[in-house]
């Protein structure tokens, strides 16, 4: 006959297999060795961007370009090579032209005063946005409900509109404000581009209930490589930004995961990301005229902000 103790004894040995069982399972659902997950969504974008001129310190020029509702192709691939290491690339890019926005202001004599100078463009088109990324996460804490890691990681990130049309109300040298009108509507009037090299550091967290999953990503960079690219078509002159390589990025992204089967799962994803003010040189080239100008200092900058949702599915091999 099999004693009391030796019952309790299997029954402790039963239950910590079970425990070890569900572990090792949790465990496999996020880093099993060898494991190569692939990943296919849909998004859209919202946000905006910024450019501005300074001259001896004071901003005389300010455009804010909007976009909205920009629909967008997400693809991604994460490998797992050791239970520690994940490596992940995954990028977006825009699938249609978006609509967008861009206000143009001018002052004479600095911000301190009111602007001069205003045109607006709603006829403004997302001719280009999209986004890669490299990234290696090293597991610092796995458990069968919770994982958090540390990230290492590249992105680079392209936006560019191109505004038509419009109208405007200047000021000339013997009035304020004083002069109004229209911009040929369809008429190309400003081509605007931005380019961002980022590398980053960065946190990760991972929080499993039964089948959902909740994830939290949190990227810091103070190594931007910021650039851009300002073409007047009417005036017939380009302005080209070396905004320095200390720009500073951040960006926060949550998501929300359900497992279907072991391979199967979908997820929904927000991800917000500032890149604040980059401030640098300034080239000007006046085609018309043949002649170029360079304006050392801070005497030009870029910035972003944007709100990117998604929807993914995921399988793993």
């Amino acid at each position: 006959m099999i004693g009391r103790n030796t019952w309790a004894l299997l029954g402790l040995v039963g239950f910590g297999q079970e425990v070890l069982a569900h572990a090792q399972v949790a465990d496999e659902q996020w880093f099993q060795l060898g494991s190569i997950e692939m990943s296919l969504g849909v998004g859209v974008l919202n946000g905006h961007a910024q450019e501005k001129m300074y001259l001896n310190g004071e901003k005389i020029s300010q455009l804010k370009w909007d976009m909205k509702q920009v629909p967008t192709l997400h693809l991604g691939l994460s490998y797992h090579p050791l239970q520690w290491l994940s490596l992940d690339a995954q990028g977006w890019t825009q699938v249609a032209k978006g609509n967008g926005h861009m206000k143009d202001y001018d002052w004479f004599d600095g911000e301190d005063e009111d602007w001069t100078d205003f045109s607006d463009h709603p006829d403004t088109r997302v001719r280009k946005a999209w986004q890669a990324e490299f990234a290696v996460t090293a597991w610092a804490l796995k458990r069968d409900d919770l994982a958090l890691g540390a990230m290492l990681g590249y992105q680079r990130s392209e936006f560019g509109w191109q505004s038509r049309g419009g109208r405007f109300t200047y000021s000339s040298d013997d009035g304020f404000r004083d002069i109004s009108g229209e911009f040929p509507a369809g008429g190309k009037v400003i081509t605007y581009e931005q380019t961002y090299d980022t590398p980053y550091v960065g946190l990760v967290g991972l929080y499993s209930y039964g089948d959902w999953t909740v994830e939290g990503r949190f990227k810091h960079s103070q190594w931007v490589k910021a650039r851009h690219y300002d073409q007047h078509h009417l005036r017939d002159v380009t302005f080209t930004g070396n905004n320095g390589n200390r720009g500073r990025m951040q960006s926060l992204a949550l998501g929300l995961s359900y497992r279907i089967n072991p391979q199967f799962s979908v997820k929904a994803g927000v991800d917000y990301q500032v890149h604040a003010e980059a401030k640098g040189s300034t080239g000007v080239k006046d085609s018309k005229g043949g002649e170029t100008y360079h304006f050392g200092g801070k005497s030009g900058s870029q910035a972003s902000r944007t709100v990117l949702s998604s929807l993914a599915m995921n399988y793993r091999f």
